[in-house]
């Protein structure tokens, strides 16, 4: 995304947050928050990485988005915690936005080492707080199991963690039927090139309880985005890497992370059911269940998860 679009969406949703939340501070902080917020590459091992950054106290807060959206999706939710005094790190994932697509490398693990290295580029962390949503919470597990000293607080947002009861269960049902799809080799960027944007439009609604989350603009940039050369192919070798995973996480759960966790759904996504399956992982849970929200909780309902995150990570300074 050019870099006037970048601060466009920043400058949109620091003023849409502000008025939601009717904090007159909030308001009065955006030019300062705006200006803070810059975005950037880094050299990953060979792979480039576009993030956005802004610089706050010592506690440093990684947000990491999923497939069918880019750090576009904490649009709402980086500003405010950027404005509360936390150094926010929100990249494009790898093979995904205007980070670099390589044929290769999308197991969880490795992605979860390619943010270890970029946290360690920008000279942040080494302790940090994560927050990762779909693919990008399957990633923040994996960075938390293999370098448990250096998370503080690790939030996972609506996402099945491969490998993992009811793992099994879950990948079988309708309600997952792209993962299968996804996982196809070839099929569906044949099926979905040229319309990419109507894919995501019908996939986010379909995805979704709060209908209005995705408005024109969004639809557009996600659009663009996954219209890309290589975009679709990278975004579909995240599912076609789930049997690496699988193996990767099973091993990792024989010792369950200490530190504490977040599990976060949708009453319309995951649900009531996702506390207990991330129990299986970790030993001291929290579960936040979001009303008004599906699957893409930090865009269908972002004052409800800035909120559930303020209230569980360590304050700012």
């Amino acid at each position: 995304m050019p870099r006037f679009a970048t601060i466009a969406w920043i400058f949109t949703a620091l003023a849409l947050s502000a008025s939601c939340m009717s904090n007159a501070k909030a308001a009065d902080s955006a030019p300062n928050v705006l200006s803070s917020i810059v975005d950037g590459k880094s050299d990953v091992d060979g792979v480039n990485y576009h993030y956005l950054l802004a610089r706050g106290g010592p506690q440093t807060v990684v947000l990491l988005h999923g497939w069918g959206t880019t750090s576009y999706m904490w649009r709402y939710v980086m500003p405010e915690l950027a404005g509360r005094g936390y150094t926010v790190l929100a990249p494009d994932l790898r093979g995904l936005g205007d980070t670099a697509k390589p044929a290769a490398g999308y197991e969880k693990a490795l992605i979860a080492q390619d943010i270890r290295t970029l946290v360690r580029n920008l000279g942040l962390g080494p302790v940090v707080n994560l927050v990762g949503h779909d693919m990008g919470g399957m990633v923040v597990y994996a960075y938390a199991a293999q370098h448990p000293d250096e998370v503080k607080t690790l939030a996972i947002l609506d996402v099945p963690l491969p490998g993992i009861a009811p793992w099994d269960e879950w990948v079988q049902g309708p309600r997952t039927w792209h993962f299968r799809f996804h996982a196809l080799r070839d099929v569906p960027e044949m099926l979905i090139a040229g319309r990419e944007l109507e894919y995501l439009k019908w996939f986010h609604n379909t995805e979704g309880v709060n209908s209005r989350a995705f408005d024109n603009e969004a639809d557009e940039i996600y659009g663009r985005s996954y219209s890309q050369p290589g975009a679709l192919r990278a975004g579909f070798e995240y599912y076609r890497a789930f049997p690496e995973d699988v193996v990767a996480n099973r091993a990792f759960a024989e010792t369950k992370l200490e530190m504490p966790v977040l599990a976060m759904s949708g009453v319309g996504g995951l649900g009531t059911v996702y506390g207990q399956h991330i129990r299986h992982v970790a030993v001291n849970v929290r579960t936040v269940v979001v009303e008004g929200a599906g699957h893409w909780i930090p865009e269908e309902q972002p004052i409800a998860v800035t909120a559930a995150l303020l209230d569980f990570i360590p304050p700012a300074k």
